[in-house]
């Protein structure tokens, strides 16, 4: 069982490499990688990564993303969110799961149920440490 988002996805077909930047429109059936800066819409079938040098101004619509960098825009149409520590994040999210690590910044508002939704539990897998 794949318990990472990544994981459940195979390669990742188009990237945006560190220090390029790219103004335009992203239309992909694979995986996406932004590790540099891009301005526009990303549309992906497949995963969408911000890494820690990316940095999208623009609206993402992809079943899974990941940002451990930063998104000015929305999230749309997905299943899986994931914003981890070092995530800066202003816009809305349209999702089914979200998960928000210590450290992220994020400024707007979150779209889950629809009526008749049930929630998703958390439960917390790692084991308390004992303090001494």
């Amino acid at each position: 069982m794949n318990r990472r988002l990544e994981d459940k996805y195979g390669i990742i077909t188009t990237v945006i490499a560190p220090n390029t930047r790219f103004d335009g429109m992203i239309n992909a059936t694979e995986g996406v990688q932004i590790s540099g800066y891009f301005e526009g819409e990303v549309i992906s079938q497949s995963l969408v990564w911000i890494g820690k040098t990316g940095k999208v101004e623009g609206n993402i619509t992809s079943p899974s993303v990941i940002s451990e960098g930063e998104i000015v825009g929305d999230i749309e149409s997905a299943k899986h969110v994931e914003l981890r520590a070092e995530c800066r994040m202003t816009g809305n999210i349209s999702t089914e799961k979200l998960a928000i690590a210590d450290g992220c910044s994020f400024k707007g508002e979150v779209r889950m149920l629809q009526k008749g939704d049930k929630p998703v539990r958390f439960t917390e897998k790692r084991k308390e440490s004992k303090k001494t």
